[in-house]
């Protein structure tokens, strides 16, 4: 039985326990949640792209046939070793399939779910940290001194130096989401190839960030519903905008929004714990009366289903303009 706080969870992650064969990592950074949970399967299989060592799995199949969940833990790889399932958990409830897992613990397969927050007494929180073979591992957005470290690390690697002023830019724009971070430092390290001091001029150019208000407004009208979405995402294009750019926007703006959702409810549903979220997260250009008509009508479940299908089209349009 193991509940790893954020704190304490890359070292966790790091050298997961050998009598571990059951990890739920959850917390409202999805993609900080799914690099932990990849980092896991990469400590048990050898090679995770090898489809016979390596599957994963969507929560609602999970749930709807718990049975094949059971059946994939315990099939021996083509060529023997060890082998890892991963498991995306959505609205619908996997908890048959793993409390059949814990029942009769497979013999060398490895069970990742991840999940988006959850509170203490949540039932698949408490089923995984009370199994004797189970470890819940907490995910929670970077904080600045993190954050200053991902870049530190991220820079180095690439052998850039920052000034000052693009770093305070990079810090703004950058944390919502372990994974948008990632790829927004990778893509400003392609774009100086060639030169090493990084100015505030390079970030502005190449990383998407608060500042682009035109994007963030096609956005917020598009998540409203709004008639008028059409001819301002015509403007938009018309004006030179990137579309992967403007789904990192759609994505960043789902994560902000889903993280202000939970921000709600967990104050009992005012509305102003929500709107402060949002507006910390740079969204304060939008009038209030928007704000928290957006909180009333996207529910948590349904902004958390939204991120990867965002995620996955940002990378189709990254890959493919």
């Amino acid at each position: 039985m193991v509940a790893v706080n954020s704190r304490d969870a890359e070292r966790f992650v790091a050298a997961p326990p050998d009598g571990v064969f059951l990890f739920l990592v959850f917390g409202p950074d999805a993609g900080m949640a799914r690099e932990r949970a990849l980092a896991i399967v990469g400590k048990r299989v050898d090679d995770r792209r090898d489809p016979f060592q390596f599957v994963e799995m969507s929560g609602d199949a999970v749930a709807a046939d718990p049975l094949a969940l059971l059946d994939e833990a315990n099939t021996t790889p083509l060529f023997g070793g060890r082998r890892a399932i991963l498991v995306e958990t959505g609205a619908k409830s996997v908890m048959a399939a793993i409390t059949s897992l814990i029942n009769a613990p497979p013999a060398d397969c490895t069970i990742v779910l991840t999940a988006g927050a959850l509170k203490r007494d949540a039932p698949l929180r408490k089923l995984v940290e009370g199994a004797k073979q189970g470890a819940a591992i907490e995910c929670q957005p970077d904080a600045e001194p993190d954050l200053q470290a991902l870049i530190d690390k991220s820079l180095r690697d690439a052998g850039l130096v920052a000034s000052p002023e693009a770093r305070g830019l990079l810090i703004g724009a950058l944390g919502e989401d372990r994974l948008m971070s990632r790829a927004e430092l990778n893509k400003l390290a392609l774009y100086m190839h060639g030169r090493e001091h990084v100015e505030a001029a390079d970030v502005e150019a190449i990383v998407a960030h608060a500042s682009n208000i035109a994007s963030d407004r096609v956005v917020a009208s598009a998540f409203a519903g709004e008639a008028g979405v059409r001819p301002a995402l015509d403007a938009y294009f018309a004006q030179g905008g990137d579309a992967s750019q403007l789904l990192f926007g759609a994505l960043r703006y789902a994560l902000a929004l889903h993280r202000a959702r939970l921000a709600l409810e967990r104050e009992g549903g005012r509305p102003d714990a929500g709107v402060s979220a949002l507006m910390r997260a740079g969204f304060g250009f939008m009038h209030r009366a928007l704000m928290e008509e957006q909180l009333k009508n996207w529910s948590s479940a349904r902004l958390g289903a939204l991120i990867e299908p965002l995620r996955a089209a940002q990378m189709r349009a990254r890959a493919s303009a």
